[in-house]
């Protein structure tokens, strides 16, 4: 079986000696990353020129644009769109099937002859993951910017089947600790699209900063956007609020945008608005949902930075106050998951209090960790009410699990295992495997990062179904996310670095079929797919 397919791509390079001039074939067949489901070789290339007609009609002709725009700045011509009535010879087709499609909504085919290109899909999200391989079979300068010279735009006649393994294949940043602009977050989203992820969470809440324009809370932003976690760390408490300290934060208007964007790039962004903890730069900013109001509210703003206890009081007024938050939260992200964090909640402070003890105890509850549990949920409720769905770090757990949530497991996949195997969904998020905070090599050779160490080896190798969750509960287990937490990634090259080409082999997890998984063939495509990473100028880290 091995001689036979050495034979085989011996062949299939034989065949592009003899057609394709050497200087643009490809170093292997193909290499596409996450890997399609099934590929299989013809012989001869198809060359994209100017002449070359893009037929779509309807949805179709909107994933159609798209191509259009994709290839136009490195071909330096624009292709034109023209309705199937103009079919011609040459021509690269998009084409929505109307019939039964046994790939899912994702899922497309794409075959590529010397005569044509098609891409079928029964859905436009679909087209537009076939557009992203197509452009993978590209030379890799169809990624830069500006015309490439001298480059004939042929790509390989293949028959490729692909779809999804996974619903949910997700990245997270973390613009709390260090503001992303919004220019820059848009430009991680162009690169995750390239790898067929579908999910955002952006972490917007933390202790060093709010960074969501909440119109009925405007302190929120006015106080409590503008710190950052490099600044809090180093105790700069002598600048005032807003005064030239370090921050920022998007206006409702620049979620739309954010929205938008996404979504013509088939990624759903999932707010994560924290609570009961890491909740800091709220408290700073209304003390009355802290647990000792009249002490912080003596204190000037830039002072309460570190005053605090960073955690809510769960009084029902403090409950109030979050749901009239994800109120508008809800208007600005049309997702039907919104995350509300729940993880490393210092409760302990609760113990502490003498209100929250007699609250405790008013509502019949037997110890702190019910009391988390019942703040979570209100807000399960409440979202639930509107059509939502909670999600939240695997903490809330404890106490007992709000009835609709979904848990993003993070503390290794036990807590995961325990909710699938208790008919909640879940997504595999654990530190082993998926926080691309942690060093990627020996700590003294690497930018400065959280801790850890993660090697792009050891995230190839994650297996996102547990052995312990029942045959009959793995379909809980949705997908797969990296993490990138701020805390020490301040600016977007360092951010790029973090997470590339780690994210890649994620993709590849979240994507391709687990059969078909091996470490090797991935280094081997990857050292193409770095070429890519060059001609957008992805500021990746380079291979060991």
């Amino acid at each position: 079986m091995l001689n036979r397919k050495k034979t085989q791509i011996a062949i299939i390079l034989a065949v592009l000696a003899a057609i394709c001039p050497a200087a643009e074939r490809p170093r292997e067949p193909v290499s596409i990353i996450p890997q399609p489901v099934s590929i299989e070789y013809d012989d001869g290339c198809f060359q994209i020129g100017p002449e070359t007609h893009v037929i779509a009609e309807n949805e179709a002709a909107m994933e159609a644009s798209k191509l259009i725009d994709a290839l136009a700045p490195a071909m330096g011509f624009k292709l034109a769109l023209t309705n199937a009535s103009q079919r011609r010879r040459g021509s690269i087709t998009l084409e929505l099937e109307k019939g039964p499609f046994k790939l899912g909504g994702e899922g497309y085919m794409l075959r590529i002859t010397p005569r044509r290109i098609l891409i079928r899909a029964k859905k436009p999200a679909g087209l537009f993951y076939g557009i992203q391989t197509l452009r993978q079979l590209l030379p890799e300068q169809i990624f830069s910017k500006t015309k490439a010279e001298g480059v004939k735009w042929k790509v390989l006649c293949v028959r490729i089947t692909d779809y999804p393994r996974f619903g949910w294949r997700g990245l997270l940043v973390d613009p709390a600790r260090h503001f992303i602009p919004k220019q820059d977050l848009m430009r991680f989203i162009d690169i995750m699209a390239l790898h067929k992820f579908n999910s955002l969470q952006v972490h917007l809440t933390d202790d060093q900063g709010w960074r969501l324009e909440i119109k009925r809370y405007p302190k929120l932003t006015r106080t409590g956007a503008w710190m950052d976690f490099t600044t809090m760390r180093h105790g700069d408490e002598a600048k005032g609020a807003g005064d030239k300290r370090p921050g920022g934060f998007y206006s409702q208007d620049d979620i739309r945008e954010i929205v938008k964007y996404a979504a013509e790039h088939y990624i759903s962004i999932l707010p994560e608005i924290e609570m009961p903890a890491h909740t800091g730069a709220a408290i700073i900013s209304y003390p009355e949902i802290g647990l000792y109001p009249d002490k912080l509210s003596a204190l000037p703003a830039e002072k309460r930075w570190n005053a605090n206890e960073r955690v809510l009081a769960p009084r029902p007024k403090t409950v109030e106050f979050m749901q009239n938050v994800l109120t508008e939260v809800m208007e600005l992200f049309p997702n039907k998951y919104i995350h509300i964090g729940g993880d490393e909640a210092n409760i302990g402070h609760w113990k502490n209090s003498e209100e929250m003890q007699a609250q405790k105890h008013q509502m019949g509850l037997k110890d702190e960790a019910e009391l988390h549990s019942w703040f979570i949920r209100q807000m399960d409720s409440f979202l639930s009410r509107h059509g939502r769905r909670l999600v939240g770090w695997d903490e809330i757990l404890q106490g007992g699990l709000a009835p609709g949530a979904t848990v993003m497991s993070w503390r290794g996949q036990q807590g995961g295992i325990t909710a699938a195997n208790a008919g909640h969904d879940v997504v595999m998020a654990p530190t082993s495997h998926t926080y691309f905070d942690y060093y990627q090599g020996p700590s003294g050779k690497e930018p400065k990062a959280i801790g850890g160490n993660l090697p792009l080896e050891k995230v190839y190798g994650f297996e996102p179904i547990p052995r312990d969750i029942a045959a009959e509960k793995v379909g809980h287990v949705l997908g797969v996310q990296g993490q990138l937490w701020g805390e020490f990634i301040s600016n977007t090259p360092h951010l790029e670095y973090m997470a590339y080409p780690r994210a890649a082999a994620l993709a590849e997890i979240g994507w391709s079929p687990q059969a078909s998984r091996d470490y090797k063939n991935f280094l081997t495509r990857l050292r193409c797919h770095l070429s890519r990473f060059d001609a957008v100028a992805v500021n990746y880290r380079k291979l060991d």
